[in-house]
């Protein structure tokens, strides 16, 4: 049920991104627009994901996730990882993309991508938050990256 709060909650601004997430042998993924910094030192960012998804039992099972940022031009992979589910099709499948630290699935293409690992863990409301140190990072294709407008995604 929307809150009363949705309209002006919807004005912060976010980054729209594919968390990628692997245990006993599969691999799952989703976009999320809910990911913040959280610290400098050491490098922290925290990604909430509602525990319904499929992926959410991935992230409770590995220690290790990634983040791969989309670019503004990537609005196809964003529905791709945000409307399907891994339950029905294998995402990873349907795009170019590498493995990163513990063989964690992360975008080929992206505006930039992060291998992180889970430090803690919030139930927080409707979603579980995902405290996780950045182990690695590189900028790929670089930006702009894909923006959150709204209860949407577009350039």
């Amino acid at each position: 049920m929307p809150s009363p709060h949705d309209p002006a909650l919807h004005l912060i601004p976010a980054p729209v991104v594919v968390i990628g997430a692997a245990a006993d042998g599969v691999s799952g993924g989703l976009t999320a627009a809910w990911v913040a910094r959280v610290s400098l030192d050491p490098p922290l960012v925290a990604v909430s994901v509602a525990p319904e998804r499929y992926t959410h039992g991935l992230l409770v099972a590995a220690d290790v996730f990634t983040i791969s940022v989309l670019r503004e031009d990537q609005v196809a992979e964003g529905r791709l990882f945000g409307l399907e589910s891994r339950r029905d099709v294998d995402k990873w499948s349907r795009v170019a993309h590498v493995l990163l630290e513990d063989g964690v699935p992360a975008l080929a293409h992206c505006a930039a991508r992060m291998s992180c690992r889970t430090v803690d863990r919030l139930v927080t409301g409707d979603h579980e938050v995902f405290v996780a140190e950045i182990l690695a990072s590189e900028v790929v294709d670089g930006g702009p990256s894909l923006p959150m407008r709204g209860r949407d995604w577009a350039p």
